[in-house]
């Protein structure tokens, strides 16, 4: 919708002139086929947020399946994580919300009036369409995972850039230097091609943050959780019940 009055009513846009008014009656969908949408992109979800009112206030959900999103003010970094199935309540304002699927990041804004400033309960969970995602990945690759969310996954008070370096998970796995570096790059560019942004850069390099963005994605996600920390102790080369393939 296009030229709304925009003063009053609650809306979502994509700041390049779509706008979506929100309706307290229906839920109001943003992805690949969503109210607010973005049709040309395979690897992004038919539907990555859905934006609601229960229980007297306005909530955003994140119900893409391995997707992350952020979100945050226009006075403050776009930088707090909105895992997969997670909920969020919106204050009044603007709430400026980020995702990315393979090389392309969206930006789309909710604007809801001040004083639509109350209490919710959190929405049913709702599941998504299948869309181009990443296969399921190897007992080695969830080890290397866990092993560098490690910090993270051990203590609460530990922020998701504190992950492990290189050289711990090297001593965590028992690895060497060239096998960690090969499972690294193997697996990055495998999600890349599966449509997770952030792992490798436009020139086909591994990006310089990419452990990081691995981290933040698997965390997101819920590939990794604190109870994967028991496969760090596993040494069989069998698989677990989501591996259906063996990497290099």
């Amino acid at each position: 919708m296009r030229g709304m009055n925009r003063l009053r009513l609650p809306y979502v846009e994509d700041l390049v002139g779509m706008v979506v008014p929100l309706d307290r009656a229906r839920i109001t969908t943003v992805g690949r086929a969503g109210d607010l949408a973005f049709p040309d992109n395979p690897y992004l979800h038919r539907r990555v947020l859905e934006i609601g009112w229960s229980g007297g206030r306005w909530w955003m959900k994140n119900v893409g399946s391995w997707t992350t999103v952020r979100f945050g003010s226009r006075a403050e970094p776009i930088g707090v994580l909105l895992g997969r199935g997670r909920s969020i309540v919106l204050p009044g304002g603007d709430t400026h919300v980020v995702f990315a699927a393979s090389r392309t990041e969206y930006e789309v804004v909710v604007r809801l009036p001040v004083e639509d400033d109350h209490h919710v309960a959190p929405p049913p969970q709702v599941s998504t369409e299948v869309t181009i995602g990443p296969r399921a990945l190897t007992l080695e690759q969830i080890q290397m995972l866990v092993a560098f969310a490690e910090p993270i996954l051990r203590s609460t008070c530990v922020s998701v850039s504190e992950i492990a370096s290189m050289r711990d998970v090297e001593q965590r796995l028992g690895w060497s230097s060239a096998k960690l570096r090969r499972k690294l790059d193997y697996l990055c560019f495998k999600l890349d091609d599966a449509g997770v942004a952030g792992l490798v850069s436009d020139s086909v390099v591994p990006a310089s943050r990419r452990r990081l963005r691995l981290v933040e994605w698997a965390l997101g996600t819920g590939v990794i959780d604190r109870g994967g920390l028991r496969v760090l102790d596993v040494r069989s080369p069998l698989s677990v019940e989501t591996v259906s393939e063996i990497d290099e």
